[in-house]
């Protein structure tokens, strides 16, 4: 992984934990309204319907997860160690949850996930070519002490 592949994670990172503690605040974005905005946008639709009505009737459980789940990852990739690679697969899954469920009331989602997405994939095949520097130190540890 190289220098700017590790700027780029930090970068997203940082951007998740903006985003993750933005939720709790209405005027940046009110999670309520995007979640009766799909409970409308996506009423009789055969799963879908019923269960963005579940989250509507949810928000702030929902801000809760969503925010934790976001600041989380984002740590974790500002600070680069062991669960990057599970971050980056949980943020691919949530982008792609966020997507199905909004996207029928907020259609511009698709553009911002869409980048977010991109750099996730991106930093995953990074991750997955060249191993990352903790864990090259790791390895290197590893073998001097078997000497």
């Amino acid at each position: 992984m190289t220098k700017r592949d590790l700027i780029l994670q930090r970068i997203v990172g940082v951007l998740y934990v903006i985003a993750g503690i933005g939720k709790f605040f209405p005027e940046i974005e009110s999670v309520e309204e995007r979640l009766d905005g799909a409970a409308d946008g996506n009423d009789g639709v055969a799963v879908l319907g019923p269960f963005t009505d579940w989250l509507a009737e949810h928000p702030t459980g929902v801000t809760v997860f969503v925010a934790a789940a976001m600041v989380v990852s984002g740590v974790v990739l500002i600070l680069d160690r062991y669960l990057v690679v599970a971050a980056l697969y949980g943020q691919l899954l949530m982008l792609v949850c966020l997507v199905v469920i909004l996207v029928s009331s907020v259609p511009q989602i698709l553009v911002l996930d869409a980048a977010f997405f991109a750099a996730a994939i991106h930093l995953l095949v990074r991750r997955r070519r060249t191993p990352s520097p903790s864990a090259a130190a790791t390895s290197r540890a590893r073998t001097d002490n078997q000497s």
